[in-house]
């Protein structure tokens, strides 16, 4: 179907999202560009929620950080982790506390969307004990795989997994496919079957990476893009992360068409107001604030 028509028709759904600590690390990395000069890379989960089926419950698309991230990369080789990585996370900013501030317990989150397996993104899974957890299945082939060591060398902390982790995993690719032709053709799946979360394929960066396109309650189409673009303005201005950082990809070459693809949703879909937001972007967070803030005026 026509990527047009899927956004002309989707459900809107109650969007909201949520700062839940950051690392520190070059900027030079992040964009080929860049300076050489340590930025935070904020890690920022979305709430979402289908004002007409109330019964579904809470979802989240990446969870950020959490204590247990300290925990995980507590002993090597996992210590190598953190210290490459210095975390912070603020009471203010741990996830359940923003949550319960909103009157959302624990086991109000029916669903935890993993863009993919890095421990910033999948940090807080133990903290939602009744959510499904909707990943690629490569990615979780990858994280459940490999030792520990060879987990560290990739991002990956195994140990964040809940235990009963293979009883609540839902493969995206389980659900039905979609294919949405565009000034990019995208490969998708319908999550909740009315085309309200649509999980969409955006390799390179990990095996199985994906992110959720949806239709917020103003009207907007947003693409969470998980870590297919570190930036607002990668997108933008198709500006991939250094090549350094890209030796740490799953697949460069992937990664590159991919940004390029979001490059140019971006500019096709522009007058519609399509935000692609990444998952570490401050001004993509401000930028959606601030239409949030628009709208409600």
């Amino acid at each position: 179907m026509l990527l047009t028509d899927l956004l002309a028709d989707q459900p809107r759904v109650e969007l909201h999202l949520l700062r839940v600590g950051h690392c520190r690390q070059l900027d030079a990395l992040a964009h080929r560009d860049g300076q050489r000069r340590m930025i935070e890379f904020p890690s920022y989960a979305a709430l979402v929620r289908h004002p007409d089926r109330p019964e579904r419950g809470w979802t989240l698309v990446d969870t950020g950080y959490a204590s247990h991230f300290r925990t995980a990369t507590a002993r090597l080789p996992e210590r190598l982790y953190g210290a490459l990585l210095p975390v912070t996370l603020p009471p203010e900013e741990e996830l359940p506390r923003q949550l319960a501030a909103r009157g959302i317990d624990p086991g109000d989150v029916r669903r935890v969307v993993v863009t993919h397996f890095h421990g910033d993104h999948v940090a807080g899974l133990r903290d939602y004990p009744a959510a499904r957890i909707h990943c690629g299945a490569a990615g979780y082939r990858q994280v459940r795989s490999l030792s520990r060591l060879a987990a560290t060398r990739h991002g990956l902390l195994p140990g964040l997994l809940p235990d009963d982790a293979d009883d609540r995993v839902v493969t995206v690719e389980s659900a039905t496919p979609l294919v949405l032709e565009g000034a990019a053709t995208l490969r998708g799946w319908d999550l909740l079957g009315d085309r309200s979360l649509v999980a969409v394929d955006l390799p390179g960066h990990m095996p199985g990476h994906v992110g959720v396109l949806l239709t917020a309650q103003d009207g907007s189409p947003v693409l969470l893009a998980g870590d297919a673009a570190w930036s607002t303005r990668a997108v933008v201005e198709d500006v991939p992360p250094s090549r350094l950082a890209g030796a740490a990809f799953d697949d460069w070459t992937a990664a590159l068409g991919t940004l390029g693809d979001l490059h140019r949703l971006h500019r096709a879909h522009a007058d519609a107001g399509l935000l692609v937001l990444p998952a570490h972007c401050a001004d993509g967070y401000a930028a959606w604030t601030a239409r949030v803030d628009r709208s409600a005026g």
